[in-house]
């Protein structure tokens, strides 16, 4: 019998995948699996002792999620964008450092993924892909406190989601905001850049770079628009501010203290501080930084990246920016610029495979280089334990202290009762839940040569005397006060005279280079310090 030969229609064909569907595909694998193993790191981490910043942070959403404004019972120079963050995200997933860890691990995540599409409507997927895989390992970095909930992390996440706005997807012309449907997503981005800022003053540079190249771009509207979404954010949260009655508060803290803050540190200095914090985080990802020195130059060398030169730079240099206010060059402020140098290693991967004409060979290159850079973080990040990493990074910080002598506060006090610390540990506000007698949770302002220390300790002080709190903890730990040889000295020749008068002491943590010993209630009061690391529990008579 003769079989003839019977080929498939076209409707019954089945059709070979398209390249940019490959493309596309292949770009989401390596994201999850990307995604997947930095969560892992960070899920290992979710008992990491809090540190104060993020004890104040805490502290601050805690009262947030129980009715209370920040600046009453908190005075800092912050504004209050990242309290608001925390409270959403402690709200969540919890008033726990493992709820604090868990809400960081999706802020990193979603600043990744951003980068991601940030660098992908440039240069195309793979160098989405190694801006978001440069992203989660810089952020992650240990010297630049990666591990640790600052502010920082959140000024990345809504800096990078404002820009995504301002760009059109790739192979669509420049929008122009009299185009109707823009309007509002460029409105949008303009109140991402505006949230950026309110996470932390230095955030703002986003949104003024972003205004410089919308206008050197000939965007005149969007550029106004931008503004104006960044307006609306500034407007709602002043109001915010005025209705909870605590403007005055907040005027000192973050306009009148926060300009002698930022006057304080000579340029001398500021160049030792960058050299000091900037090393430690170079010489860990060294690599990730040479590629972003050469995605630097190829961004002028390529004709196909040089199209997008002045939106990189103006980014970059958004990021160098946020990182110089005050010139203290402290290790997580470089976490703004973080995701301008993943942006500069996808540049550099997909311009030289373009200019070569090696379309693998710089992504294996580059995969290399990431793994040694992993190799590198690899003892702390995923071999030592929280105490390990705690120590490593802030050596005689009384970090993992403050979560026993919290949990003693906690046990033998009501929730009514008051506390005050002296010294600058929130985190033992947060840990015990109670609130503090005085809105002073930092001493480093007391410390400083600024015209406002001799009022701050005065203030302090009567606050304390007022309040009259159940718990006193005295931190002599110097990391914790920052005093100088010539600081203001009235608190410290208060300190003695009032706790001997009203208080007795209910508590010891002498942090011992063996381990910190503990005592408590009569023992406390025959124990002999071994150390001057100390915190010790004082308890109203």
């Amino acid at each position: 019998m003769h079989v003839r030969e019977c080929k498939l229609g076209p409707a019954l064909a089945k059709p070979k995948p398209a390249p940019k569907s490959i493309e596309i595909q292949l770009a989401a694998l390596a994201l999850f699996v990307l995604v997947a193993f930095f969560a892992m790191i960070r899920f290992r981490l979710l008992d990491l002792p809090l540190e104060r910043d993020e004890g104040e942070y805490a502290y601050a959403g805690q009262l947030i999620l129980h009715g209370l404004a920040p600046y009453k019972l908190l005075y800092n120079m912050k504004w209050p964008g990242t309290y608001a963050a925390y409270a959403l995200l402690m709200g969540i997933f919890g008033e726990t450092i493992a709820g604090i860890r868990i809400g960081l691990m999706i802020v990193t995540t979603a600043t990744a993924l951003c980068t991601y599409l940030l660098t992908k409507r440039m240069f195309g997927h793979v160098a989405g892909v190694v801006a978001a895989a440069a992203e989660l390992m810089l952020s992650i970095t240990i010297p630049a406190m990666g591990p640790y909930g600052h502010a920082t992390h959140f000024v990345a996440l809504f800096a990078v989601a404002g820009c995504i706005f301002l760009l059109p997807a790739r192979g669509e012309k420049v929008p122009q905001a009299d185009e109707g449907p823009r309007s509002l997503p460029i409105l949008g981005a303009g109140a991402l850049l505006g949230l950026a800022a309110l996470m932390k003053q230095p955030g703002m540079f986003f949104g003024f770079f972003a205004v410089i190249w919308l206008l050197t771009s000939k965007r005149w509207k969007d550029s106004a628009l931008v503004a104006g979404g960044a307006s609306i954010i500034a407007a709602l949260t002043v109001a915010i501010i005025a209705i909870a009655g605590v403007w005055s508060q907040f005027k000192l803290w973050t306009i009148d203290y926060a300009r002698q803050y930022v006057s304080e540190m000579t340029v001398a200095q500021g160049l030792q501080n960058f050299k000091d914090n900037f090393g430690p985080i170079f010489s860990f990802t060294f690599l990730l930084w040479v590629i972003a020195l050469a995605g630097l130059v190829l961004l002028f060398v390529d004709p196909e990246a040089r199209k997008h030169w002045r939106f990189v730079v103006s980014f970059t240099l958004a990021g160098v920016f946020a990182t110089m206010p005050g010139l203290y060059f402290r290790q997580h402020y470089l976490i703004v610029l973080f995701p301008a140098i993943a942006m500069l290693n996808g540049i550099a991967v997909k311009s030289a495979s373009r200019l070569l004409g090696w379309r693998a060979v710089p992504s294996v290159v580059y995969g290399i280089a990431f793994l040694i850079t992993l190799g590198q973080q690899w003892p702390l990040l995923m071999a030592a334990d929280s105490m390990a990493i705690t120590r490593a990074l802030y050596s005689d910080n009384p970090f993992p202290e403050a979560i026993e002598v919290a949990d003693y506060i906690k046990e033998n006090s009501g929730p009514d009762d008051r506390i005050a610390i002296l010294g600058s540990e929130p985190e033992i506000y947060f840990y015990s839940g109670r609130r503090s007698a005085t809105g002073y949770i930092y001493t480093y302002p007391l410390m400083e040569r600024q015209p406002f220390a001799h009022h701050m300790q005065e203030e302090m002080i009567a606050e304390i005397e007022r309040a009259k709190p159940k718990y006193i903890v005295t931190v002599s730990v110097a990391k914790s006060w920052l005093a100088h040889p010539d600081s203001d000295r009235t608190i410290f020749n208060w300190m003695q005279p009032y706790m001997t008068a009203s208080y007795v002491i209910d508590g010891i943590a002498d942090m011992q280079p063996s381990g910190t010993q503990y005592m408590w209630g009569a023992d406390a009061r025959t124990y002999r310090a071994k150390t001057r690391n100390l915190l010790m529990l004082f308890k109203r008579k």
